[in-house]
């Protein structure tokens, strides 16, 4: 048999192992943490109109510390990675989300983020939001 028809040969098992046993998995792993199409209070999500732009944050909230009374006028994912976040919503329940635990935020209406746990409160927030345009007002 040829080199040229050896390399094709393998190439073609090579290809055909790694399709079939899954190489992007191999040492991989997504658990799904969300899905939804609400936010926490109940708001369907809407994106903004203009050219979007994605904003990404760590939140770090000190024991017995606070966010200060503000609103979002666009969605945001969310996610705690450490200690514990309770969020006072106006006009809605008080919510309080641990490590571990998602929730998309609620937009255009106020609220204010606790840390009432012991341990820094840490919380990862991605904004769906439009070019130009912040995606935290306060008063």
């Amino acid at each position: 048999m040829s080199r040229r028809c050896l390399i094709a040969l393998g190439t073609a098992l090579l290809v055909s192992l790694i399709t079939s046993a899954g190489w992007s998995q191999v040492g991989f792993r997504a658990t799904p943490l969300m899905k939804t199409t609400k936010t926490e209070v109940g708001q369907d999500i809407q994106y903004p109109n203009g050219h979007p732009q994605v904003t990404m944050l760590l939140l770090e909230i000190a024991p017995g510390g606070q966010s200060g009374r503000h609103m979002h006028p666009v969605p945001s994912a969310n996610y705690v990675l450490g200690g514990e976040v309770t969020i006072e919503i106006e006009g809605q329940n008080i919510v309080t989300y641990r490590a571990g635990q998602s929730f998309v935020g609620a937009t255009q209406t106020w609220h204010n983020a606790f840390n009432r746990g012991t341990t820094p409160a840490i919380v990862l927030v991605v904004f769906m939001g439009e070019e130009g345009k912040p995606v935290t007002v306060t008063q």
